[in-house]
């Protein structure tokens, strides 16, 4: 009996899938146990603000380990040092802007003065997230160790051009068979 090159690939192509579907799915007990640096930095990716307690030494790593592109286009080092220096401080206050407030805009009396001698000035409210960000968010791809939204287009876009190519040459072998009729 002679197993057919299309039953090959077939089985090829499954077993791939397979391999991908499990390799993107994280384990359970890795997803457990996370390092505490990473907690701080996954609480900052939640909403833009470390509400968290955590100990000095988790900050200091937090920061030593932020992606770098986190670094450059964010302003996480500054919400983990604002954090990490009221840890230190023993305020307790969870403060995680740099401007030392909670980010309320209450205006009363928790501003910083003006060195110009002018009136206190008062910390503002981060802008409600646009549609495209909620959108992102519940992807659930907002989380220090979840798989970048890019590298998941990339590999769907190359999933699609395997299956085209198989499918291709599957036609071309149907049509190398098919008996043709003489004109």
């Amino acid at each position: 009996m002679r197993i057919r090159p299309a039953a090959i690939t077939l089985a090829l192509l499954a077993l791939v899938a397979g391999l991908a579907a499990g390799a993107l799915r994280p384990s359970s007990a890795a997803a457990s146990t996370k390092p505490c640096w990473e907690q701080v930095i996954d609480d900052w990716l939640d909403n833009g603000t470390i509400d968290g307690h955590y100990k000095a030494s988790c900050y200091q790593q937090a920061l030593k380990r932020v992606p770098e592109d986190l670094r450059d286009y964010s302003n996480i080092t500054d919400a983990i040092s604002a954090a990490l220096s009221d840890s230190l401080r023993g305020s307790g206050t969870g403060s995680s802007t740099p401007g030392g407030g909670n980010g309320s805009g209450s205006g009363s009396g928790s501003g910083k003065s003006d060195p110009n001698g002018g009136p206190p000035r008062k910390t503002q409210a981060a802008p409600p997230q646009s549609i495209y960000s909620q959108g992102i968010n519940h992807l659930g791809t907002t989380k220090a160790s979840s798989i970048p939204i890019p590298l998941l287009v990339l590999a769907a876009l190359g999933a699609l051009l395997l299956l085209s190519a198989g499918g291709l040459a599957a036609s071309k072998r149907i049509k190398a068979r098919s008996p043709r009729t003489p004109v």
